[in-house]
């Protein structure tokens, strides 16, 4: 299973579905216009995805007045955000388990070959995560140092380690690029 995407065929719901079922579960009054700024739609997307999500049974949509419009979560639709918010946890913890594996295996692969400057490029919660997990790793005489993006790696660091969706630049000029992670494909492991 994708992490941005789930089968609406089979009843779950994609993305955008529940970030709207989120917001509406948070503040039912609110309009499709600040439901759209709020989960950053177009209007009319958020309007053809309201209807969805009532022809679906996840939200009832009544109307107060000839002027406000009251949308609230129905069971089905309370049970299909917990599931969702479930399987986005289960795929959120698998894929820092993941990191974490990847770092150390690599950064003792090549602490034990001799390496002792690592170059690692990483943004926000993953930034965390790495820095400590390697605090965790017994490389004493190691330096690490960090980035969040590409283009600040300096031109002489010959290997990069990458946890980020930015892909590595289409010329190497001699350097070697690992991704740490696989978003795509939460059972990579670096061998």
């Amino acid at each position: 299973m994708r992490h941005d995407t789930m089968n609406t065929d089979g009843g779950h719901l994609a993305q955008k579905e529940f970030a709207l079922i989120q917001e509406i579960s948070r503040k039912p009054t609110h309009t499709q216009r600040s439901l759209s700024q709020s989960v950053g739609l177009s209007l009319g997307t958020t309007n053809l995805l309201i209807q969805r999500l009532a022809r679906k049974g996840y939200i009832k949509v009544t109307q107060l007045d000839w002027k406000r419009t009251q949308y609230l979560l129905t069971i089905k639709g309370a049970m299909e955000k917990t599931h969702k918010a479930y399987h986005y946890t289960v795929y959120t913890i698998r894929l820092f388990r993941q990191i974490q594996d990847n770092i150390t295996t690599l950064l003792r692969r090549e602490y034990d070959a001799g390496r002792r400057h690592f170059h690692i490029v990483s943004q926000d919660e993953i930034s965390a995560l790495l820095r400590e997990a390697i605090a965790g790793l017994a490389f004493p005489d190691a330096q690490f140092s960090y980035y969040d993006r590409l283009e600040q790696v300096p031109s002489e660091a010959d290997l990069v380690l990458t946890a980020t969706l930015q892909g590595p630049p289409r010329s190497a000029h001699g350097r070697r690029f690992v991704g740490l992670v696989d978003f795509d494909n939460i059972d990579f492991r670096i061998s």
